[in-house]
């Protein structure tokens, strides 16, 4: 397999010169980019604060990670309330965050809404019809994520995500602006929002927080075993579009707050689909993965990356979509970025 550097130096090579130029003109100094892992659960988090997470740390830095997200839950109802687990006092958020933190790594802290045994499909259906039930949704949502906040403060999260996909409540420009500022008097480190990859533009807060966040499940090409060429040369002009739109912006940076690709013919073609399979699957996956750890090399307006997803190995975990613990992607993971 031929690197990206191979398969499309010069296109690359200019435009990171251009793009590169322009940052560092408006930014000065640049930050390391965030190498980043979504450590995930299949309940509703205690596998965070097992010695197999402890592990798992140790093995993800040893590949060349240099910071984990982790994503505590609330459960959304329907009628707008948000209910959240205090039963033990969030341990299974704060030991993880300790563990990174003694172990060199840097944290995003980004609280996901649970949608599942509800009327919503997923987080960007989450919608209401009456003002009482926005109020009650933003009033609940906004004492859980300062709550979340005043966690990520008091154990050393670097960065602080303060909700994703929500294609209806994010169009409640007043509301999140609150919800900004009320973390801000709770939280010092860096913010952002997660912008679903279709409509991360339609944000209208961005000037409020420090990162551009999206989901960056773009769809690259619909060729049915597409060569790391092609995904290389989809990826150089959406890049070109995101540094447009980080211009535009004052040159805030994107941060990916996910990206990930499935098992499945159709990963570069439709990367948010759960659907797992088809001819090359394996490879079109890697394929994919090769050229997206390199991204924040030859697209200064990318801050970084947090890969969906990792779990611990824990002796009953069940098969999982969007597996990245296989020999062959911690390989390609050790080339980029260890």
């Amino acid at each position: 397999m031929n690197s990206l550097r191979d398969v499309l130096s010069g296109g690359w090579i200019f435009l990171g010169l251009v793009l590169a130029a322009s940052a560092s003109g408006a930014q000065g100094t640049v930050a390391p980019v965030i190498k980043g892992m979504t450590v995930s659960c299949q309940t509703s988090g205690w596998e965070w604060a097992t010695p197999e997470m402890a592990k798992t740390l140790d093995e993800l830095k040893s590949l060349g990670v240099n910071s984990i997200a982790i994503h505590p839950y609330a459960q959304i109802q329907n009628d707008g309330h948000v209910r959240f687990r205090t039963d033990d006092n969030f341990r299974h958020v704060s030991v993880p965050l300790d563990w990174a933190r003694e172990r060199g790594l840097s944290v995003m802290l980004i609280p996901h809404i649970a949608y599942w045994g509800t009327k919503f499909l997923w987080r960007g259906e989450i919608n209401f019809e009456t003002k009482e039930e926005w109020d009650r949704f933003f009033g609940d949502y906004q004492t859980w994520i300062v709550q979340m906040a005043k966690l990520a403060e008091a154990h050393g999260a670097e960065t602080f995500c303060v909700g994703l996909e929500f294609t209806f409540a994010q169009k409640f420009d007043a509301r999140w602006r609150e919800i900004i500022a009320a973390v801000r008097k709770v939280y010092r480190g860096k913010l952002t929002y997660g912008g679903n990859w279709d409509s991360f533009q339609e944000v209208t807060f961005w000037d409020a927080l420090d990162y551009i966040g999206a989901l960056a499940y773009f769809p690259l090409t619909k060729s049915e075993n597409p060569t790391e060429a092609e995904i290389a040369a989809a990826w150089q002009k959406k890049c070109a579009e995101l540094s447009a739109y980080s211009k535009a912006h004052g040159h805030k940076k994107f941060l990916f707050v996910e990206i990930g690709y499935n098992v499945s013919a159709r990963a570069a073609a439709e990367p948010w689909a759960f659907k797992m399979g088809g001819d090359h699957a394996e490879k079109i996956q890697q394929r994919c993965i090769d050229v997206a750890l390199d991204l924040p090399e030859h697209c200064p307006a990318i801050a970084g990356m947090y890969w969906w997803k990792w779990f611990p190995e824990l002796p009953s975990r069940e098969e999982e979509n969007y597996k990245l613990q296989t020999p062959a992607i911690k390989a390609l993971i050790a080339k980029h970025w260890k």
